[in-house]
């Protein structure tokens, strides 16, 4: 363990940069903080690069036991440059960098043919990403597919939302719409999307399939029209109140429930 005062150091800068997406992509590297978060790293033995640390974190019990079993370099910096580097508000002084996870649409075709994929067509919002994320995790989806346009998945914000969730299913990033349409028709993938038009049916009036996608649209504009008609359906969530519409997170996670009811 190395102790590090300086704001100018090295690696103190490049932890600092990694709160950008250009510099993510540059290093190839994002940020994962929490004690919780680095205890499950470790329990899946997933590589890390560097370790940040504070005296807080390192006097904690957990915090320590942790420091302890990291194979990667750890530096101990002061608070004031933990804050720096930190894009949590109440930091607790354990921050890991580890590399990127890049997943393509080959990875998929060794999964079975079975199980719900969910695409995101251009989310915009971290926190609803976040999320989708941990919800797909919890409902056992098979993967995620973000299509050109959707917000960085390893940006600190949604990092912190997916609350791990990000290690436990292929999340493949970068798609156009025309390898997705193109990877749905070679592997006979069911096509749903999320609409608020006359010809969409209601989430729970579909028999999903036990192999199909589902793909949740734009905060702001929903799913592209392109893909719309290309979808096998489309489908929509009945509201009973006053509400206009639905954080797409809350809708998301309502239609993945939905399938697995179905297919329990």
């Amino acid at each position: 363990m190395e102790l590090i005062t300086s704001l100018t150091n090295a690696k103190v800068k490049m932890a600092l940069s990694l709160q950008q997406k250009k510099y993510r992509d540059k290093y190839q590297l994002f940020i994962l903080e929490g004690i919780r978060n680095a205890e499950m790293v470790i329990a899946k033995n997933i590589s890390v690069q560097m370790c940040f640390f504070t005296q807080k974190a390192f006097t904690n019990e957990r915090g320590k036991s942790i420091l302890e079993q990291l194979k990667c370099p750890c530096f101990e910096v002061p608070e004031h440059i933990y804050q720096k580097i930190s894009d949590t508000q109440s930091p607790q002084g354990l921050m890991l960098i580890l590399p990127i996870q890049n997943h393509n649409l080959d990875d998929l075709a060794t999964i079975n043919k079975s199980g719900l994929y969910l695409i995101l067509d251009r989310l915009q919002d971290p926190g609803n990403i976040g999320t989708i994320i941990r919800t797909a995790d919890a409902m056992g989806v098979k993967a995620i597919i973000c299509l050109n346009g959707t917000a960085d998945i390893y940006s600190p914000k949604v990092v912190r939302s997916a609350m791990g969730s990000l290690f436990n299913l292929p999340i493949i990033t970068k798609i156009s719409e025309q390898d997705l349409l193109s990877f749905c028709q070679n592997h006979n993938l069911t096509l749903y999307a999320t609409a608020l038009d006359n010809s969409a049916k209601a989430s729970w009036d579909i028999s999903y399939p036990q192999y199909c996608a589902i793909i949740l649209g734009n905060e702001a504009n929903g799913v592209s029209d392109n893909l719309l008609d290309k979808c096998n359906a489309k489908i929509y969530i009945p509201m009973k109140g006053n509400a206009e519409s639905l954080n797409v997170a809350n809708a998301g996670s309502m239609i993945m429930y939905e399938y697995c009811r179905q297919n329990i």
